[in-house]
């Protein structure tokens, strides 16, 4: 969760600029609303139950979960205005995350 606050903080000001920060996550949307209130993030999240968009890109951790679910590989994108991809960051341990400050080059080099 320090990832996620990390985050939001360090792409404030890109935020302001124009940049849409969204978080696709596999819990419930109010799990996510309250975590997002708890630690006051100023993004959206986008609820992915049934692991529809994780499939689509195919970032899918089959059998990864603590009980043998499928989860989502912990990902990071930069897309431009068109959507086409500047920056990627994957990893397969859901507790490794990127630095905010290389994801903040990369927001920055779109510019």
């Amino acid at each position: 969760m320090a990832e996620l606050q990390g985050l939001g903080a360090a792409l404030s000001e890109a935020e302001q600029a124009g940049v849409a920060i969204i978080a696709v996550s596999p819990d419930p949307n109010q799990q996510s609303h309250d975590m997002a209130e708890r630690l006051h993030l100023g993004f959206r999240f986008l609820a992915d139950r049934d692991l529809a968009v994780t499939r689509r890109y195919w970032l899918l951790h089959a059998h990864g979960g603590e009980h043998g679910e499928d989860v989502p590989t912990p990902t990071t994108a930069v897309l431009d205005r068109s959507g086409a991809v500047r920056w990627l960051w994957v990893s397969d341990n859901f507790q490794v995350r990127p630095d905010a400050a290389e994801v903040r080059r990369a927001v920055r080099g779109l510019e």
